[in-house]
């Protein structure tokens, strides 16, 4: 019919649902980036309590070394430590393999254990490789539990975020047990969250928001007669998300890497600085993100040609914000102490 007929030229109704997920996905893309907001408000929130209890943080006070493993490295090291109600503060040697082990995964054990079994502390959560203490920003509260003997540059300060606890007290016979989640362990994000809000931090976000409408509205101008319309628009989303996702993985990564240094500031590294990811597990994700884009850009070029792969990359915008991106890490802008 007539009506029929009109409604095949006008696409525009076909991808109405295109448009209601962008605007969709596009309002958590907002609600996660300037970097990383959501996470850093549910770092203060779980920051402002008391995340360690008050007797596990006496006990480890007076304890001494206690044992540190992680996931990336068979075995365990000892350190010292500054306990306090959020973060467990602990000195490394900088040539420590547990550096090099929180570089690839941030998940940590500490353990201690009293020499008389009276009393036994397990806890596990995540960190990051630390930062040096000659430039740490908290030098001044930290130089009072450095080892003795050791300079404040040949220390690395690792700050251990403990998210679950398990405190034994007693003998074999008679002991009381305590395990649970702490506040920061119960208001973690979820693993799929934490990678998307990583992914789009920055301006990341409105990027990818502006993408999905722009591809969105393009392909629903083309009209039926478009080759392939649906495969090709995913086909672009994947190309153009990638592309910003993995660069965005990749700039964090750096970001981190320099902030360590003291040559950049804590927001260039949203999700790596509060050590839930590691500069390893972003730079694998952002190749993985990037080989996708690829294979979606060679699949558009077979199929649609070389301007639809233009149109696909310069609709990204990447190639603005990655140069802006790099100018603003080689620019290295480090944070003041406290």
């Amino acid at each position: 019919t007539a009506q029929e007929g009109l409604r095949r030229k006008s696409p525009a109704w076909r991808y109405g649902w295109l448009v209601f997920f962008g605007a969709t996905s596009g309002a958590q893309v907002a609600d996660s980036t300037a970097s990383g907001s959501g996470t850093l408000s549910t770092m203060k929130s779980s920051m402002s309590q008391l995340n360690i209890p008050t007797e596990v943080i006496r006990i480890l006070a007076s304890h001494g070394p206690v044992q540190v493993s992680t996931h990336a490295y068979e075995g365990a090291n000892s350190a010292t430590g500054a306990p306090f109600e959020d973060v467990f503060h602990l000195f490394f040697p900088t040539g420590s393999p547990t550096i090099g082990a929180l570089l690839k995964s941030t998940q940590v054990e500490v353990s201690a254990k009293a020499a008389d079994g009276r009393y036994q502390i397990r806890m596990k959560g995540r960190a990051h490789a630390g930062r040096c203490l000659a430039g740490h920003p908290m030098l001044s509260v930290l130089e009072p539990w450095q080892p003795e003997g050791v300079s404040p540059r040949q220390l690395v300060v690792v700050p251990f975020v403990a998210e679950h606890i398990e405190f034994i007290r007693g003998d074999a016979d008679h002991h009381q047990r305590n395990a649970g989640l702490t506040p920061a362990g119960r208001e973690r994000p979820s693993i799929s969250r934490i990678w998307f809000m990583a992914a789009f931090s920055g301006m990341a976000g409105p990027l990818a928001l502006w993408f999905v409408l722009a591809s969105a509205f393009w392909f629903g101008l083309q009209g039926a007669e478009f080759l392939g319309r649906p495969m090709g628009l995913i086909c672009a989303l994947l190309a153009g998300l990638g592309l910003i996702s993995g660069t965005r993985l990749l700039v964090i990564s750096q970001g981190f890497l320099q902030w360590r240094n003291l040559r950049a500031s804590r927001g260039d590294a949203p999700f790596l600085s509060e050590g839930f990811v590691s500069p390893h597990e972003a730079r694998l994700v952002a190749a993985t993100s990037l080989s996708v884009a690829a294979i979606a850009l060679f699949a558009i070029w077979a199929v649609w040609g070389e301007d639809l792969v233009w149109r696909v990359v310069l609709g990204s915008g990447i190639w603005l914000c990655g140069p802006a991106w790099a100018l603003h890490l080689a620019m290295g802008r480090p944070e003041p102490r406290r």
